[in-house]
């Protein structure tokens, strides 16, 4: 591991001086950084928590632990969903144990200063950080918008990790933070796609799902969408592209931030390898994902991530 440069306030954090949980929040911080490889810490304007999710007694223990330590954010600090529907609470198909667990998480990282939004798209309801902002985000989909549709820079945050950079108001400089590391990688040239197609919304979680699944961790460039397509369309292609793979940033020419043109979006250097989709493509991409084509539908699940005003 790498020797980390501290700030005075890191240090003086590391020592005790800012309370037991900004202790134990700058130790685990500094450790990450130091297995990641990066030279210092950096300040953050937000952060998104993941982490008020239940999903066993760890998680719980974990935030009163900070609770107890005195822990308070230091930005401001939105919540991803939680387990219960706080609106409807008749409607948890848990047990009753089950549900006062979750929502005593979801109360834990209320006391520590968290917004509770409880929402998988806080970019829609709740804060917007503006092009170039460093933050602190977890949840796959809030992750890639930020990066991609707001030009915001935040690493793939996860639990625990993400509640430590909002109550210590720092993050590793590493990763998607820096600049260079978010040249695009990978050229994704639509091909003699009708025009009415790339207008319409079910175009972008199908592309988004074939250009996850072929990218990995890869950063793609996608050339050939119109200049007006939408926030919500983006959004539905981050999604999709984060659940397929491992996707954090993308580019789209002439429509995200960052991509005014390919070179800008390829930082002037050539890509890695150039990909065509096809019609043919896209028709393949989306009966892999209809895994029942007959039958009576049982459910029907909408808002995933949740849905805009416009989408309702």
């Amino acid at each position: 591991m790498n020797d980390l440069a501290l700030s005075p306030r890191d240090e003086a954090m590391l020592a005790g001086e800012h309370g037991a949980a900004a202790q134990m929040g700058m130790r685990i911080l500094a450790t990450m950084a130091r297995v990641m490889g990066a030279p210092r810490l950096l300040d953050i304007s937000s952060a998104h928590i993941d982490g008020c999710l239940y999903h066993g007694d760890s998680g719980i223990e974990f935030a009163q632990r900070l609770v107890d330590g005195g822990a308070r954010v230091v930005v401001p600090t939105t919540l991803n969903v939680g387990a219960i529907d706080l609106l409807h609470p008749e409607e948890f198909q848990g047990t009753a144990d089950r549900a006062a667990r979750a929502r005593r998480l979801m109360q834990l990282y209320e006391q520590m200063g968290c917004r509770p939004v409880f929402t998988c798209a806080p970019y829609q309801a709740a804060q917007r950080p503006p092009l170039g902002a460093q933050i602190a985000w977890a949840e796959s989909n809030a992750i890639v918008f930020a990066n991609s549709v707001l030009g915001a820079r935040t690493n793939r945050y996860g639990d625990f990790i993400d509640i430590c950079a909002a109550i210590t108001g720092r993050a590793p400089a590493t990763g998607l933070h820096l600049t260079p590391n978010r040249r695009g990688q990978l050229l994704y040239r639509l091909v003699d796609l009708p025009e009415r197609l790339l207008r319409e919304d079910v175009l972008f979680p199908v592309l988004g799902y074939l250009v996850g699944a072929r990218s990995g961790t890869k950063i793609p460039v996608i050339d050939g969408l119109p200049p007006e397509t939408t926030e919500d369309q983006l959004k539905a292609l981050g999604a999709a592209a984060a659940s397929s793979g491992a996707v954090a940033l993308f580019h789209a020419v002439g429509v995200t931030p960052e991509a005014a043109t390919l070179a800008e979006a390829c930082q002037g250097a050539a890509p890695e390898a150039t990909i065509d989709v096809t019609l043919a493509d896209l028709r393949a991409t989306r009966r892999h994902l209809s895994t029942a084509p007959d039958g009576r539908i049982a459910v029907v699940a909408l808002g995933s991530p949740h849905f805009s005003l416009a989408e309702f």
